[in-house]
């Protein structure tokens, strides 16, 4: 078989491990937009972005890191082959039982973890919110681009990257998009990153770099659909006077026009808009010399 055909459908979710779940709530709900799901308990806040019962999940514990990603598949069928090709590369991956597939809100799952330490939740049938219960955020203009595209992106700080990249492209068989190599920010450290993407066409769901950091994770990424949302994004954080990694500014590789603000448990999120949906039959893979075309300049101050 075709490795493609086995690549997942979406990234459908991210679960972190926090002792800070007062801090994530705010942060989730009053700047970033978010809707807190009904999944929500006292040991872990659950958020929604779209018609999905949970997109972002935050669980009680010391970590303060990435600990799981969820990868959608269209359908059992679809779930099955790949977790044959998964055992037959000689990677342990097991059966997820009833009560874990209804915390999650899926229907069937399967976890086998990378060499970094991350779980990776591979499941089909999300369970869907009734239309009469829509999405509603407090603060935003418009949506979040997620129904289609899942949940986002995020950038992995692999120990070994070559490890890494072959768990994500040989194990997962997440699609190669293009590289980047160069500064992170103007006079910055130089970075060499990998990006992948799913069947849906998102410039990447998942990239891969050995960044010196402590945490398994550089940042996570939330697309909106309106341009307008990352500026009123933009101006709440400042105003909550949160530590930014870097100002605004718009990427070569996959278009995004975002900023980068510090999470409270340290790594980064980004908050985008624009970002460019692969055409997989014209799609030529390259390699870029900076992340970033302009801005993203790392902030002297947080003052407004």
């Amino acid at each position: 078989m075709n490795l493609d055909q086995l690549t997942p459908s979406s990234l459908g979710y991210f679960v972190f491990k926090s002792d800070k779940l007062a801090e994530w709530n705010t942060f989730l709900k009053d700047l970033v937009g978010l809707q807190l799901s009904d999944k929500s308990s006292d040991d872990q806040l659950a958020f929604r972005m779209d018609k999905q019962e949970q997109r972002i999940i935050i669980e009680k514990g010391s970590a303060n890191d990435l600990s799981a990603v969820g990868w959608e598949y269209d359908n059992d069928q679809s779930l099955n082959e790949v977790v044959l090709h998964i055992k037959g590369k000689g990677v342990e991956i097991v059966k997820a039982d009833q009560k874990f597939c209804e915390s999650r809100g899926i229907r069937k799952a399967y976890i086998c973890t990378d060499p970094d330490g991350v779980d990776h939740e591979l499941y089909y049938g999300a369970s869907i919110i009734p239309m009469n219960d829509s999405f509603k955020s407090d603060v935003l203009v418009g949506q979040f681009l997620a129904d289609r595209f899942g949940a986002g992106h995020y950038v992995a700080n692999a120990e070994n990257v070559e490890m890494s990249l072959n768990f994500y492209r040989n194990v997962l068989c997440i699609r190669l998009s293009d590289y980047i190599t160069g500064e992170v920010f103007p006079g910055g450290p130089v970075l060499e990153a990998t990006f992948l993407h799913t069947k849906t066409g998102r410039h990447h769901s998942v990239a891969c770099a050995s960044i010196p950091i402590p945490k398994k994770l550089h940042h996570f990424m939330i697309e909106y659909e309106n341009m307008n949302d990352v500026g009123l994004a933009f101006d709440r954080f400042k105003k909550a006077d949160t530590p930014f990694f870097m100002e605004l500014g718009h990427h070569p590789n996959d278009q995004m026009f975002s900023f980068y603000v510090q999470t409270p448990d340290g790594f980064g999120l980004e908050i985008g808009w624009g970002g460019i949906i692969i055409e997989e039959d014209n799609w030529e893979v390259k390699t870029y010399s900076q992340l970033s075309d302009w801005g993203h300049v790392e902030p002297r101050s947080n003052d407004n």
